[in-house]
This record gives C-alpha cells, sequence and structure tokens, in this order.
C-alpha cells in the first residue's frame, strides 16, 4: 500500500504544519501550491492521495478535481477535498465531481490520517480484487483452450496418424477442417485475453469457469 501523499494547498503555513505532522506518521508527503503543478505532478506520481485545497487562486480545487477524473479513476488516484467551506453544497458538489472524502480545515490530523488510511485501503482491496479477477480470467482462458482444443485436435491428429498410403481426399479434408478450427479458438482467446469487452464465461465443471467461444 502506497503511503505517497500530495499535498495541494496555497497557503504555506498550512502546508509545514500537515507535512510535518504526515511525515512523523510514516507518509511521503510532496507539496506543490498550485493547481496546475498538482496535474503535472500527477502524470508521472499517479499512485498516490491528494490533499487538495478547495480555495486557491488561478485554479480552484474544483476545477483541479474534475481535470483529476478526467484522466484517473478514484481508485487510481483518491482525492481528499480540504476546506473552511461549511456549506454541505460545496461538499456535495466536490463528492459529485469525484471526491473520495474530505475535510474541514482546521482539521483534526489524527481524523485526516483515519481518513487518508481508509482510503487507502479500499486501494489495496480493489487492486487485490483486480488481480484476483486478472488469475480468475487466465485460468478461465486455460479451462477454455482445454475444452474447445481438445476435440478438433484429436480429430486432426485420429485423420494424420496413420499410414499415409491410407489416407484419403475425406480423411485430409477432415484434419484440415480440424486445424482451421484450432486456429479460431487460438484467435478468438487471444482477444479475450487483450480485451474484456464481449466477452462472456459459463459454468464448466467443479465450480470453474470457461470463456465462451461462439
Amino acid at each position: 500500500m502506497s503511503k505517497d501523499i500530495l499535498l495541494v494547498d496555497d497557503d504555506k503555513i498550512t502546508c509545514k504544519i500537515v507535512l510535518k505532522r504526515l511525515s512523523e506518521q510514516g507518509f511521503n508527503v510532496t507539496v506543490v501550491h498550485t493547481g496546475q503543478d498538482c496535474l503535472k505532478y500527477l502524470e508521472e506520481n499517479r499512485g498516490c492521495l491528494v490533499l487538495l485545497d478547495l480555495v486557491m487562486p488561478e485554479m480552484d480545487g474544483k476545477e483541479v478535481l474534475t481535470e483529476i477524473r478526467k484522466k484517473y479513476s478514484s481508485f487510481e488516484v483518491p482525492v481528499l477535498m480540504l476546506t473552511a467551506d461549511k456549506k454541505v453544497s460545496q461538499t456535495i458538489e466536490c463528492l459529485n465531481i469525484g471526491a473520495n472524502d474530505y475535510l474541514t480545515k482546521p482539521f483534526q490530523v489524527e481524523l485526516a490520517i483515519a481518513r487518508i488510511k481508509t482510503q487507502q485501503n479500499l486501494v489495496e482491496f480493489y487492486n487485490q480484487s483486480i488481480e484476483k479477477r486478472r488469475i480468475e480470467t487466465i485460468n478461465s482462458i486455460v479451462v477454455t483452450y482445454n475444452h474447445e482444443i481438445n476435440n478438433p485436435l484429436t480429430i486432426a491428429l485420429g485423420s494424420l496418424k496413420r499410414d499415409f498410403n491410407d489416407l484419403t481426399p475425406r480423411k485430409v479434408e477432415m484434419a484440415i477442417k480440424a486445424l482451421n478450427r484450432i486456429t479460431e479458438i487460438v484467435r478468438k482467446i487471444d482477444q479475450a485475453s487483450e480485451s474484456k469487452e464481449n466477452v462472456e464465461e459459463c459454468d464448466y465443471v467443479n465450480k470453474t469457469k470457461m470463456i465462451k467461444i461462439a
């Protein structure tokens, strides 16, 4: 779980205080003071959590958050808004734009740490789910290979594993047809492994899954 945090706030005194307290808790904190610098930093450092001030000159927090969400999901770049505005409408607007959570300034560092850790745990859970799904997909593809390819391969081998003098045009045709079917299955499985679109899984045996090949 990454402990990298990007603090975006034009108030340099607040930044120094938050930087010190979070660093004491083992977080790796980078500080920038403008929305533009925030977006630039994220281009090369996507795996961090952002503490984003709502009120900043030139580009405010809502504008920065909107740009972040155009490129990164709430799991790729969690964003906690920092706001001194007590209006519920402002908070709701930020959450609707894509903020993961918010902290009201001045905030208790202990509360900030708790909310930061909550978001980091959610990201960790999400990444584990993605990895689990990836492994399940690989297993499904393996099962599909074994099931879908076995029959045409048996036909091809059965037609060709004999004395060549005993081959007939019919047997050769059957072998070619079976081999073409194997080629088509491999192509479709390869496409399925590259893109999850239009991929359908179905039950096989013993609660395992396989990719449904048309």
